[in-house]
């Protein structure tokens, strides 16, 4: 029976072959980690399906630099900019849902939109829904997020909030004829890249804070960076109070929700990915 190519080796030949096969699986498996952390935490264009980068907030593609404190005022200005559908906007406001119903009456807390959608045209729409509910009340807009970022349900959210539909539908209309948005979605020529509808509502607000993706963390008028819990972001809230409120001294949930709708808790860099281009 003739040899194997291994039996045919002197032992020297054979340990030093073995070493260099070993080397080699070692690297190939490094290969293909790398590979699965560069394509980790991507989002994905629900329209095109193409894989969109997931990128820190605190670097936001070199276009502002967040910083850890805001500064200081009375009655502090907090804006979420997110969009409705991307799934870290949804985890931001999830933390962010308990700072607003906390210190609703001591801080502005606004929800904002980035000024671009990558989700198709039900993003579009129900970005305007959620403008129009806030018509209605801070509670009404805390009430059907904290139903809609746990299920995609719409219905049954505006019915849990006490919303007014009537109400809604004659303002999203209003909304739609003041800053044309279905023009701007029916007009490809317009999409940012040639790949995402504008949303042209906090276009305003949008430039003037440097937004580029969703979350955006503003307070006072500086991007903030901050962990996605409850607890981190009313820390930094309360510190951009010249004198702290009672309120700050409750206790919120150190942990981040996972991204997109449902609960559970985040898991690895989930809580710094984004959507942007």
């Amino acid at each position: 029976m003739s040899k194997t190519f291994f039996e045919s080796l002197n032992p020297k030949s054979a340990l030093v072959v073995g070493g260099v096969t070993g080397f080699l699986i070692i690297c190939a498996i490094g290969f293909f980690v790398m590979l699965a952390m560069a394509f980790g935490g991507q989002e994905v264009d629900a329209e095109k399906g193409d894989s969109l980068k997931a990128t820190d907030v605190t670097d936001n593609r070199g276009q502002v630099e967040p910083v850890a404190q805001a500064p200081k005022s009375d009655k502090p200005v907090v804006e979420l900019f997110v969009m409705s559908y991307c799934p870290y906007g949804l985890q931001s406001e999830k933390a962010f849902l308990p700072v607003m119903d906390l210190l609703k009456d001591k801080a502005d807390l606004n929800i904002r939109f980035v000024n671009y959608a990558m989700h198709g045209l039900k993003e579009l729409e129900e970005q305007t829904r959620e403008l129009c509910i806030a018509e209605q009340g801070q509670d009404k807009l805390i009430n059907y997020l904290e139903c809609f970022v746990l299920a995609d349900e719409s219905a049954k959210c505006l019915v849990q909030a006490g919303v007014n539909k009537s109400k809604v539908d004659s303002c999203t209309d209003r909304l739609d004829n003041e800053f044309g948005i279905m023009a701007a979605y029916n007009d490809k020529d317009s999409w940012l890249s040639g790949r995402f509808p504008i949303f042209p509502v906090h276009d305003d607000l949008n430039k003037k804070y440097g937004v580029q993706g969703s979350p955006t963390l503003v307070i006072n008028g500086e991007q903030i960076s901050a962990s996605r819990s409850p607890e981190a972001i009313k820390q930094v809230v309360c510190k951009a109070f010249n004198k702290e409120p009672k309120e700050c001294e409750t206790v919120l949930s150190s942990t981040s929700a996972s991204p997109s709708f449902g609960g559970g808790t985040a898991q690895g860099g989930a809580a710094t990915a984004d959507c942007g281009v």
